[in-house]
C-alpha cells in the first residue's frame, strides 16, 4: 500500500504503464480500463492488476488515449 500524504515525487516503471504520484494528483500512462469512478473511489484496469485509489473530491482531470491524471485528496493508492 502507498499512502501518498508520506510520498511527495514517486515514478514507477515498467514496460507495461508509467504511474507517477504526487500530493494531490495522479498520473497513469498506460491504463487498460476505469472500472469505477466516484469522488470516493476510483478503479483503473492497468495490465495485470486493478489500481484501487481512495480519496476525496476526486475527479479526472484530463484523459487521454491510455492516459489519465486523476486529482483531489488522494489518500491511498492500492495494487489488487
Amino acid at each position: 500500500m502507498i499512502h501518498l500524504l508520506e510520498i511527495f515525487n514517486n515514478a514507477l516503471s515498467n514496460n507495461d504503464y508509467y504511474i507517477c504520484l504526487y500530493k494531490n494528483h495522479l498520473y497513469i500512462y498506460k491504463y487498460l480500463e476505469i472500472v469505477t469512478f466516484n469522488n470516493d473511489l476510483i478503479i483503473i484496469r492497468i495490465p495485470n492488476c486493478h489500481l484501487k485509489i481512495r480519496g476525496n473530491n476526486m475527479l479526472i482531470k484530463k484523459m487521454h488515449e491510455h492516459e489519465l491524471l486523476i486529482e483531489g485528496d488522494i489518500k491511498e493508492v492500492r495494487y489488487e
